[in-house]
């Protein structure tokens, strides 16, 4: 990969970074404990319940995403971004863009 499409893969996974914790950090209020407060009923509380655990698997999801994110960045100072981490074939262009946290290429992804 040349160094021009290296740089355009590394501001798109800054921006993605940005995104994510952006993501997290105003998701935070969602996923406080849910009062246990007289005032609203037994269904309102199950779907205020209800809501907080989504929100959770939404922060998880996204704390997860930030953690590959961040790890294709340091693939990028290594510089083994791009190569498939099973194979050591490089991913292509085209699932790079899709996703560019990808650690490998679609042959060895399916096989998992």
């Amino acid at each position: 990969m040349n160094s021009e499409r290296l740089e355009y893969f590394k501001a798109k996974l800054e921006s993605l970074v940005e995104e994510l914790r952006q993501g997290i950090k105003s998701g935070k209020d969602a996923t406080a404990t849910v009062k246990l407060d007289t005032s609203i009923g037994r269904l309102s509380r199950m779907d205020a319940m209800q809501s907080q655990q989504m929100a959770l698997e939404l922060q998880r999801r996204q704390e997860n995403q930030l953690l590959r994110v961040e790890n294709a960045l340091k693939r990028i100072k290594q510089n083994s971004y791009g190569d498939c981490g099973t194979c050591k074939k490089p991913i292509p262009e085209n699932r790079l863009e899709h996703q560019p946290d990808a650690v490998q290429c679609i042959q060895c992804a399916e096989r998992r």
